[in-house]
């Protein structure tokens, strides 16, 4: 090759590259959420949605209950999820897609930043870190680093026509279209149907390269930097990752493990979806310097009196000691874990 076909074939690749960004951006649904009094010594708190979701599975709970604790949060729909649209074909997306997609959202901020995913969420935020880093990130009933053969034969097994209607129309919206299949696999008993069917109706279809390609013929490699900690978060009563999964998640990403009582797969937005927002808040104050949160737990406290965002007193009856080597003291929700980090010497 001569130098100048290197150079016209570096030129393709960087026009590519930034047509792509532009129409990222152009059809990106971004959300931004500050706090009244805005604390710069506070990380920014990026969440990633999950496959069928979009960025109003944090909207209603989580946004509103952190941003009041304090920290500017981001979240957004990926690809062809929500209010966002693309020109390219959902399932044609790949995992690496929805990291470039991520990416864009993080040039956009200058501090340091903990990404929050949920599902499918929680695998991208793995496969970034095996080449970039971030300030800390939390994998709620993340999607596990092994191909999850387990869980296509369980739908198939639960709901065998839509799977067959699904790969044969090439719609994976068919696996997530009816308020039956959302509870049986998202949300636990005591959910009020009403409240499944409006999230029913907001579910996207997924991409099937992510299923196939990504899902059942990949394996992450784990992040290759341990210096920032991590925390796997697992709901007792998930019906699409278990418990054992969410473990080896933790023992593969060396972090930190906690599994939370009478919640299912969508911790954000399950009956006593709380539980999970206030494990995560007592992690990161303990995980990292932050400032006083005083007067944010009044405000949240007199609007909801079942949520206490004290560190030392936070919900401990709701959590589960899970072994030796990642259990947790109910009297204080001190969260040890599975590897430690160069933070933590």
């Amino acid at each position: 090759m001569t130098f100048y076909q290197f150079l016209g074939t570096k030129f393709e690749q960087v026009i590519y590259f930034y047509t792509h960004i532009i129409e990222n951006l152009v059809n990106l649904n971004i959300i931004k959420s500050k706090p009244n009094n805005s604390n710069d010594s506070l990380p920014v708190l990026v969440f990633i949605h999950g496959a069928w979701h979009g960025a109003w599975c944090w909207e209603k709970n989580f946004l509103p209950f952190f941003t009041k604790s304090g920290f500017e949060c981001y979240t957004f729909d990926l690809p062809y999820h929500g209010r966002s649209r693309h020109q390219k074909g959902i399932n044609t997306y790949r995992i690496s897609d929805y990291i470039d997609v991520l990416k864009i959202i993080l040039s956009d901020i200058d501090k340091p930043h903990i990404l929050i995913g949920h599902s499918m969420g929680g695998y991208i935020i793995q496969e970034y870190l095996e080449k970039n880093d971030c300030a800390g990130a939390i994998l709620m009933a993340s999607v596990p680093s092994k191909p999850v053969w387990r869980l296509l034969f369980k739908m198939t097994a639960n709901f065998p026509f839509s799977m067959l209607k699904a790969f044969i129309g090439m719609n994976l919206a068919y696996l997530m279209d009816t308020p039956e299949k959302a509870k049986r696999f998202l949300f636990s008993s005591t959910m009020p149907e009403e409240e499944i069917r409006n999230y029913t109706n907001l579910m996207s279809s997924e991409s099937l390269s992510v299923i196939v390609f990504d899902f059942l013929f990949s394996k992450l490699k784990g992040r290759k930097n341990h210096s920032y900690p991590v925390l796997v978060v697992s709901a007792e009563k998930d019906e699409m990752i278990t418990i054992s999964e969410n473990k080896r998640t933790a023992e593969m990403q060396k972090a930190d493990f906690v599994k939370i009582k009478n919640l299912a797969h969508d911790l954000m937005l399950d009956q006593n979806w709380e539980a999970s927002a206030i494990t995560i808040l007592n992690w990161m104050k303990k995980k990292f310097p932050l400032a006083s949160f005083d007067d944010s737990k009044k405000e949240i406290n007199e609007k909801n009196p079942k949520v206490n965002v004290d560190f030392n007193d936070a919900i401990p009856n709701l959590i589960t000691n899970l072994g030796k080597k990642n259990s947790i003291d109910a009297s204080k929700t001190k969260i040890l874990g599975l590897g430690k980090s160069k933070r933590d010497n």
